[in-house]
């Protein structure tokens, strides 16, 4: 399956007004490319082309641009190569930038510049984004149809290359781009970076077809606003970030920068997208949103007029959140907050994720958000080298005694240009040959194997917690709240069909809302999906329930167990999480 999103050249605005006198007016194609997986929600949409849009807003007037922006599975490079051969030979571009947010869109990035290059063999090929910046000369060696990469972001190098009167010239002597010349040198590059980011705040969405993107906001059974007629537009309005997290891409650079946009300007940019698209919703990207928390005050006192629905997908660290915050969040239309606990374990909070957040500020954040009336979701990682499973025993206990509504739980991944990256390469951890392998993220596939864990140890605990806490002891379920249980296992089910669990909690909630039949025929799916699938009825061995039995012993034992709880011990000699 394949989408492809294509935009007109952008031939208006400040035509050639920041031109050097004598430069020609080049052309420029930016290719997009995701990978879009075939079950469940979770990061698994075609998002905004963001970060091309930034770079083509700052360099407005010096190029015609134009977008392809593609969602791509293995079966659909064919197509993807014939559309992208069709495009070159009309637009005639002199630049081809592909962009890759993500490592398992990699696949794409080999036949597109492979086509580039037969339509056009002189067009200057560059490509940029998380998934390459931080390996380039990796890259550059894989690629050999690649003639360069940009190092971090994009908007200020591609002004100089547009300005350049020799475009291959230019990124081999440009110290952000890195070129095939650049690869045996032992220097880095360096980043050039906006300082102002209210210089592309306001991102022009005509070069887009806005229409054709199908937006999806986060579960949650609080908050039903706009979803008939939802129209969601990203934002972006800090950069940087002063913390050096052991997973995350920033950690293995020493900039501690934090840059911003002005809250005027975001404003403005908030009526232009709502009188322009009646924009609805507002999806916050910026990692690190609540440093300056009176200035996220402001920013939250400001958009509450507007009455949109708020989205924060990125984690927020409970260290900058207090009552005044949270509730100035409410206000503007937020429903739903992620917390970056990462650990119930201070050790492993200091030592193995190296994050500047104490254990004790987190449940006075989960008591005052549960005063709003906000869902309550919290990011967790598990196996970083040196955790072990005691400190897997305490976040488990740790997220139960918050009362979390919802955990999502990460296998710790070996991202490129993270200090857990290199780590995993120093010791030997990871396959140095297979680095451009899909690495996992959301219980996917891990690849980190040390002397203690194997990578299928770490999947399988991370998976068990998931059923612990997001199930079998799910707090709403736990608690009573069986409306807003219900809802969750329901879209677990509409997403995952075959997630035993989700039925065998949904014949739970169904029973307490006193909808028999519904619960009878959600305990006998839990029951079809464990006896057929040997890995399913593990689990539910591991949490003590019994498929043998009818559905009146069903409820008559769920009761008598409290709806089903049961307490999980992570540490076992055997290495398997078994039932207390």
């Amino acid at each position: 399956m394949d989408k492809v999103l294509s935009a007109p050249a952008l031939r208006e605005g400040l035509e050639g007004s920041r031109v050097a006198a004598g430069s020609p007016r080049r052309k420029v194609l930016f290719v997009v490319v995701t990978h879009l997986r075939s079950e469940g929600n979770a990061g698994n949409i075609q998002d905004y082309p963001y970060g091309v849009l930034s770079i083509i807003k700052h360099n407005q007037g010096l190029a015609d641009f134009d977008i392809m922006d593609v969602a791509i599975d293995h079966d659909g490079i064919a197509r993807l190569e014939g559309d992208l051969r069709a495009k070159l030979e009309a637009f005639q571009p002199d630049i081809l930038g592909v962009s890759v947010m993500f490592d398992n869109a990699y696949f794409a990035i080999a036949p597109v510049l492979k086509v580039a290059k037969q339509v056009s063999p002189d067009i200057l090929t560059v490509c940029g984004g998380p998934a390459v910046s931080p390996v380039a000369k990796k890259i550059l060696q894989n690629q050999p149809d690649l003639d360069a990469i940009c190092f971090s972001e994009g908007e200020l190098p591609f002004h100089d290359l547009l300005m350049a009167e020799n475009l291959l010239q230019e990124v081999e002597d440009h110290a952000t781009w890195v070129s095939r010349k650049d690869i045996a040198s032992p220097k880095g590059p360096q980043k050039k970076l906006l300082t102002d980011i209210s210089e592309v705040i306001d991102i022009d969405y005509s070069l887009i077809d806005v229409a054709s993107y199908d937006r999806r906001v986060s579960f949650n059974p609080l908050d039903d606003r706009y979803l008939d007629s939802l129209r969601a537009f990203p934002i972006v309005t800090s950069r940087g970030c002063p913390f050096k997290c052991s997973f995350c891409w920033h950690s293995g650079e020493n900039d501690k920068s934090m840059r911003y946009s002005g809250v005027d300007e975001l404003i403005a940019h908030v009526e232009n997208i709502v009188a322009r698209y009646g924009a609805n919703c507002l999806i916050f990207y910026d990692d690190m949103l609540l440093l300056a928390r009176d200035r996220a005050k402001e920013i939250f006192r400001r958009l509450a007029p507007f009455n949109l629905r708020i989205e924060l997908p990125n984690g927020l660290s409970p260290t900058y959140m207090d009552e005044e915050l949270i509730e100035l969040m409410y206000k503007a239309g937020v429903r739903s907050v992620r917390i970056a606990v990462e650990s119930g374990d201070e050790w492993v909070i200091r030592n193995l994720v190296n994050k500047p957040m104490k254990i004790a500020h987190v449940q006075p954040v989960v008591d005052a958000l549960r005063r709003h009336n906000i869902w309550i979701v919290a990011f967790i990682v598990v196996g970083l080298p040196g955790e072990t499973d005691q400190h897997r025993q305490t976040t488990r206990d740790k997220i139960l005694e918050w009362g979390i509504d919802l955990c999502s739980i990460s296998v710790a991944s070996p991202i490129k240009g993270s200090l857990l990256y290199e780590q995993c390469l120093e010791e030997g951890y990871i396959d140095p040959n297979a680095e451009f392998l899909v690495s996992g993220f959301l219980y996917g596939e891990n690849v980190i194997n040390t002397k203690e864990f194997s990578a299928e140890y770490i999947s399988d605990a991370a998976y068990v917690m998931n059923l612990d806490v997001n199930f079998v002891n799910s707090y709403r379920l736990q608690n009573g709240d069986y409306a807003a249980a219900d809802s969750y296992f329901e879209y677990v089910t509409r997403t995952y069909q075959n997630h035993a669990f989700g039925h065998y909690c949904l014949a739970l909630t169904k029973g307490q809302l006193n909808q028999p039949e519904a619960a009878a025929r959600h305990w006998a799916e839990a029951v079809r999906i464990g006896r057929a699938d040997p890995l399913w009825a593990g689990y539910f061995d591991r949490f003590g329930i019994t498929l043998g039995q009818d559905y009146d012993e069903f409820v008559a034992l769920a009761l008598m167990r409290g709806h089903g709880a049961t307490q999980l011990s992570y540490v076992g000699s055997t290495g398997t999480l078994m039932s207390a």
